[in-house]
């Protein structure tokens, strides 16, 4: 009878867990695709300016790092008509989450053909309860 009340009581908890893990992975879904977005098809900076921690870095294509501000002010360069983002694998631990995918993209930067595929990682925490992006990294894809 007592370890039927222990089952039971865990259960729930357990239940909640996932739902909870779970909500926390939609959400961070749905904010990656939104940044991806926003920022490449709509040349909106908006977001990313609001959802990037001050101390944000971006681990660009040609393996150059870029500040909060660069990556902002890199919306310039960008004429993107088309854009996919897949996502592979998220990863939850705690008020630390990591999207992991491909981006697919049609169009140019700097007037030159962006990359068919670029491999990304976005690394999210949590502050007062909400995700900001603290990294980005792109890496382009061999085909």
């Amino acid at each position: 009878m007592k370890n039927l009340l222990i089952v039971l009581l865990i259960i729930p908890l357990t239940i909640f867990g996932q739902d909870s893990d779970e909500n926390q992975k939609m959400r961070l879904k749905e904010l990656n695709e939104y940044l991806f977005s926003e920022y490449a098809l709509n040349k909106n900076t908006k977001p990313l300016h609001e959802i990037a921690t001050d101390d944000f870095i971006l681990i660009a294509a040609p393996g150059m790092i870029e500040n909060k501000k660069q990556a902002i002010g890199g919306v310039v360069n960008l004429n993107i008509s088309a854009l996919n983002v897949t996502i592979d694998k998220i990863i939850t631990t705690g008020d630390v989450g990591i999207v992991v995918g491909i981006l697919e993209m049609k169009g140019t930067i700097m007037k030159k053909p962006v990359p068919e595929k670029i491999r990304y990682s976005s690394t999210f925490i949590k502050e007062e309860g909400k995700w900001r992006l603290k990294m980005r990294t792109m890496t382009p894809m061999r085909m």
